[in-house]
């Protein structure tokens, strides 16, 4: 089961109006537990004052710590000693720590946190259990989809699998992967708003999401092939997408009948890891191209072969030269081609493009005419994409 952090439990409807006051570090540090520390602890006594160790996310008024600064440093240092994920302070009594206590969190990387007194302490801990049971949740559905999606899964089962991911499917599906990424670098990043988005897809009844691989499903169902309506509902859900997740690249299946959901799924996600989104970070299956077939062969021990060939003499001569020959590779294609776009890209004159494309045609294995060599870098460009998301 994934497991929740500090950030996590920070993106809580419930934690909105709460306020980060130090150890900004440790927002991932995971929460196994929640505790309540309200009696006085005494650092003489640490016996008289009983404590789970480890991984708590702690509540606590603090209200021993008002005008004695020396109560509040010791009782940050024993939550360091206990090595506590956070600690989430009511604001009752106390509005902000002591600098120093500031210090000790900061460098101990622990959470310091404060929320309004009119925040109940049972409905914090029942937002976070929750929280665990949606993660328990998601899981037990993502495992069911990689089940579905095995070459031996019989078609019954994946018709009994469909059934339990949502049993008020309609007759079609259109399938969205999600993936957040830095669209500037094609790097791909945690979703860490991404449970948040999941519960909110939940309340379509007819509707399913949970995490998958290294991003996220959403599954919208509908009961109409008309053109219009499936446009529209795929439109709402980028738009539903984009305000959870501003920097996702979403992949988006054909509407598809709802028993071939594994075809819509499999068709998403290698849409999004293609590598051939538009500039707003959306790309439909229908518009990949030949990266479909890549992305089935991306593994493959002969395009391995055929990839290391071209990239290992580009990078080598890279890293002896500083030449940025790869770099010029990815903008060219991106230029379509174009020898004076990719200068006035790169800020270079159009003749040290061609003088760079020259010299990667004497590193690599290309064949023998300038559309074999296109050909090579075009292949290199999208084999690229693919790996850096995959």
């Amino acid at each position: 089961m994934k497991d929740i952090t500090v950030l996590d439990i920070l993106n809580l409807p419930i934690m909105a109006n709460a306020e980060l006051k130090a150890g900004q570090s440790g927002l991932s540090n995971i929460v196994s537990y929640v505790n309540v520390l309200d009696n006085y602890y005494d650092e003489t006594d640490p016996e008289s004052t009983p404590v789970n160790y480890g991984q708590n996310f702690y509540l606590t008024s603090m209200y021993y710590g008002v005008g004695n600064a020396l109560y509040v440093d010791s009782l940050m240092q024993h939550f360091v000693d206990l090595k506590v994920s956070a600690v989430c302070i009511i604001d009752e009594y106390l509005s902000a720590l002591p600098s120093s206590a500031y210090e000790i969190a900061d460098k101990n990387q622990v959470p310091v946190i404060f929320i309004d007194k009119n925040t109940p302490y049972a409905l914090i801990i029942s937002s976070i259990m929750e929280l665990k049971l949606s993660y328990q949740e998601s899981e037990l559905h993502e495992n069911l989809l990689h089940e579905m999606m095995l070459p031996h899964c019989y078609e019954d089962r994946k018709q009994e699998i469909i059934g339990q991911l949502n049993p008020n499917f309609h007759n079609r599906v259109t399938a969205f992967f999600c993936m957040n990424t830095d669209l500037s670098n094609n790097k791909a990043a945690e979703i860490s708003n991404g449970l948040h988005l999941l519960n909110k897809i939940r309340t379509y009844k007819t509707s399913f999401a949970c995490q998958y691989k290294n991003g996220m499903i959403i599954v919208r169902s509908y009961n109409t092939s008309k053109m219009a309506i499936q446009t529209d509902l795929t439109e709402d859900t980028i738009q539903f997408i984009r305000r959870m997740l501003p920097n996702a690249i979403i992949g988006i299946s054909d509407s598809l009948p709802l028993t071939h959901l594994d075809e819509a799924i499999a068709q998403c996600s290698t849409a999004s890891l293609s590598g051939t989104h538009d500039i707003n970070g959306i790309v439909y299956y229908r518009d990949v191209g030949i990266s479909k077939l890549l992305m089935k062969l991306v593994s493959h021990p002969d395009l391995e072969e055929y990839y290391r060939s071209l990239i290992k003499p580009i990078n080598e001569y890279d890293k002896k030269y500083k030449s940025e020959l790869l770099a010029t590779i990815k903008c060219f294609v991106e230029c379509s081609l174009d020898h004076v776009k990719t200068g006035k890209q790169l800020h270079i004159h159009e003749n040290t493009v061609r003088y760079r494309l020259n010299k990667i045609k004497e590193l690599i294995p290309y064949g023998k005419s300038s559309l074999d060599f296109n050909q090579s870098i075009y292949f290199l460009y999208k084999i690229l994409k693919i790996k850096e998301l995959v």
